[in-house]
């Protein structure tokens, strides 16, 4: 009888080890380098956070996924700090697209930005 409860046990472990990989939801990586080095500043470099978020948002393209949330509305930040509104305002919409439950939010920056 406990042969059979370990030999059960151990095949229900073999099989939950084959178990297919679960494919993430959103595509995160950068992401959160990204936040860190906005908020540290001896390591604000736009440019560079730009590029990483940029490159993020193509790799979730690329895998059939979404970027995080907040990734679109945080690049936006960074255009408008350089000066590139239409390029900002495109990832706010892109941002409220993607996530209609913050849209609200998202017009808020918009109108803002003083574009309707």
């Amino acid at each position: 009888m406990i042969k059979r409860i370990f030999l059960l046990l151990g095949l229900s472990l073999v099989m939950a080890g084959c178990a297919p990989k679960q494919q993430a939801l959103y595509e995160w990586e950068g992401y959160q380098a990204s936040l860190y080095s906005y908020f540290v500043p001896s390591k604000h470099d736009v440019q560079a956070q730009i590029a990483t978020l940029e490159k993020t948002i193509e790799k979730a393209q690329a895998k059939g996924t979404r970027a995080a949330p907040g990734m679109h509305a945080h690049l936006a930040l960074l255009y408008f700090n350089l000066g590139r509104d239409e390029d900002g305002i495109g990832h706010l919409v892109t941002e409220k697209q993607l996530f209609p439950e913050s849209a609200t939010f998202i017009n808020f920056l918009i109108e803002k930005q003083g574009q309707f």
